[in-house]
């Protein structure tokens, strides 16, 4: 076994705050491919965010792969050189076969980085074409549009995680992304011992205008239904606002972010449905996961999010449709075949494998 994991391919991956996942979906995707992916199929290397581990939690050694610290913020505009340190890293000390990019914030690095070691392969998914978000302004949108434009230059492959996302990104960059989803089962794990919450609407997201949390206070608040909504509520002045108007009313539970997978288990095991408000980034890996939990999911109408669903569950464009939508006796259920067939899209073994074969196979120039 030694020799056969001397000779798998070392593949670096960048982009994350690291693993174990304590953030968001390019995280658990880090860890979900640690956990998947045997060391005599490819080795990995996974650049993590030093400070988002405490010293006894930063060894070497992660699910029989690697990782390395990076002492940077992995988020906001330190990821430019976080990012970048990890890619010149990758190329240069550590010498992978392959650099598997999550996102496009080290982007300006990634053709100095294929300028120090030729022969490796550059795999990069691009996250849902941020420079797209509202929440940006318009120099940062432009940044954003660069960075994307250099990513999809310097790559041999494409990775796009939204089928309506495939047809934008070939019309834009003139190329043929590959479709690569998230997995959610990770999330079936027993819950966590005592007393729950029942009977209630769940929404989980990060608190930002995009996701239309506002929206859905509203509307649960106007339908008249428990709702608890979990999310980053102290992150920023819309979280803060919306904490201070809505946290006090009746039948609605604000909680701040929850990473253990048993205490969000409660809370989605006793819950009657998943309201789901994102409307761009293209799969969203929430999304997803609720689909492993219960049978009932409304979302907002955009087309990332039917094509996550394959048009299964209801759908809701205003606080009056989501609000109605609430009040309907078994709105959004999705058929029991029909669910199954959307879990079997979305395991993390099937998405691993998806992943070993993009980064393994890929012919160098194409795309690039």
């Amino acid at each position: 076994m030694a020799d056969m994991a001397d000779k798998a391919a070392l593949i670096g991956v960048v982009g994350t705050v690291g693993v174990p996942a304590r953030y968001g979906g390019f995280e658990t995707l880090a860890e979900q491919l640690a956990r998947n992916i045997d060391a005599d199929q490819a080795r990995l290397l996974i650049y993590c965010q030093k400070s988002a581990y405490a010293r006894e939690e930063r060894s070497a050694v992660f699910a029989n792969h690697t990782r390395c610290f990076v002492p940077l913020s992995a988020n906001g505009v330190q990821s430019m050189a976080h990012d970048a340190l990890a890619m010149l890293h990758a190329a240069l000390i550590a010498r992978v076969d392959v650099l598997l990019v999550l996102g496009t914030s080290g982007a300006w690095a990634l053709p100095l980085a294929r300028l120090l070691r030729p022969s490796m392969r550059v795999v990069t998914n691009i996250d849902g074409l941020e420079w797209r978000r509202a929440k940006y302004g318009r120099p940062a949108k432009m940044v954003l549009k660069v960075l994307e434009w250099l990513a999809v230059k310097a790559s041999h492959r494409v990775i796009a995680d939204n089928a309506a996302l495939l047809p934008i990104v070939s019309a834009i960059h003139r190329i043929e992304p590959v479709m690569i989803a998230y997995g959610g089962d990770h999330i079936m794990v027993p819950p966590a011992p005592g007393p729950a919450p029942a009977g209630h609407w769940l929404a989980i997201a990060r608190i930002e205008p995009e996701n239309n949390c506002a929206m859905i206070l509203e509307a649960a608040a106007l339908a008249g239904v428990p709702l608890i909504f979990v999310g980053n509520w102290a992150a920023n002045d819309y979280g803060r606002e919306l904490k201070s108007r809505w946290g006090r009313s009746p039948g609605l539970t604000l909680l701040d972010p929850i990473y253990e997978q048993a205490a969000l288990a409660q809370l989605r095991q006793s819950a009657v449905g998943y309201v789901h408000g994102h409307s761009v980034g293209g799969t969203n890996p929430s999304l997803v996961e609720a689909l492993f939990c219960t049978d009932r999911v409304l979302a907002f109408d955009c087309a990332f999010n039917r094509a996550t669903l394959h048009e299964e569950g209801a759908f809701f464009d205003s606080v009056a449709t989501l609000a109605a939508t609430l009040a309907q006796p078994d709105s959004g259920t999705i058929p029991v075949a029909a669910l199954q067939s959307l879990r079997n899209r979305y395991l993390w073994r099937s998405i691993t494998g998806d992943y070993l074969r993009v980064t393994s196979l890929t012919p160098p120039g194409s795309g690039a």
